[in-house]
């Protein structure tokens, strides 16, 4: 991987390979165990034993699915940009959209050799950026028009800055005036108290979490979008796996937990 975010495309990855292994899957990302190569395992193994943390990481890929594919069934031609896409297979499962991966040259060769672009169900193209080199704005300027587009940023923003974050949304609010934001925000009081061990390990890896707050929405409310919804990853994994006294417990009596990890959706018109 070319660099050390890329590397946690792997975590996630096997997140959901295990899922779609289960009797009971959260997400069912059946394309996921084409990917675990050897270095997919090794990473696996550091990550395992995080049961919570891995059902909650298939469970926000299922909950941001469903809310794009509402969109998608309502206009199947819409446009879908991935940004970081890692190893995201949406393009593949979803009906509809047309789609727009977006990530370093080395996962995107990955993904072209054992994923082809002809296998998608759904018109997909792919856009290799060196992040740390390249220009994001320079990249996606080809595609800059006025009409609505759905942009995913999954297990991304939590490595960023402060002010990579912004600048992102200062990209995306010039090539795509008319967009919806899907991602996942965590509250620094959630990592500290429930996601420090698991930190430790990424962190090992040189993929640190930046720049926390207990308001991670506020960059986006800053930048003049709205909140369409919020939803909780923890409450929704247990709901998804069936455990709804849990998802009772976390919903009525902790909040710290409720709230502290939730997949937003912002909308920018």
């Amino acid at each position: 991987m070319a660099n050390a975010i890329s590397k946690t495309a792997y975590y996630t990855l096997a997140c959901r390979a295990e899922d779609a292994r289960r009797p009971r899957p959260l997400c069912g990302d059946t394309f996921a165990s084409r990917f675990m190569d050897d270095e997919a395992r090794r990473v696996w193994a550091r990550f395992q034993s995080f049961d919570h943390a891995n059902e909650s990481n298939a469970a926000r890929h299922r909950i941001i699915d469903a809310r794009v594919q509402e969109e998608l069934d309502r206009a199947p031609d819409a446009r879908v940009v991935v940004l970081g896409a890692g190893f995201d297979t949406r393009a593949y499962r979803l009906r509809g959209g047309r789609w727009l991966e977006v990530d370093e040259p080395a996962i995107l060769t990955l993904k072209d050799a054992k994923l082809p672009v002809t296998e998608a169900r759904n018109p997909l193209e792919r856009l290799p950026i060196d992040f740390a080199a390249e220009s994001l704005a320079q990249k996606l300027a080809p595609y800059q028009d006025a009409r609505r587009t759905h942009v995913i940023i999954e297990g991304v923003l939590m490595y960023l800055s402060d002010a990579q974050r912004r600048d992102m949304l200062a990209v995306l609010r010039q090539v795509f005036p008319h967009h919806a934001v899907y991602c996942d925000l965590m509250r620094a009081t959630f990592q500290r108290e429930y996601g420090r061990d698991l930190h430790a390990v990424l962190a090992s890896m040189g993929a640190s979490f930046q720049d926390m707050t207990d308001a991670p929405e506020s960059l986006f409310l800053e930048a003049g979008y709205s909140a369409a919804s919020a939803t909780s990853v923890p409450v929704r994994a247990r709901e998804l796996a069936g455990k709804r006294v849990q998802a009772f417990i976390l919903r009525r009596f902790l909040p710290t937990v409720r709230d502290g990890y939730r997949i937003w959706k912002f909308e920018r018109t």
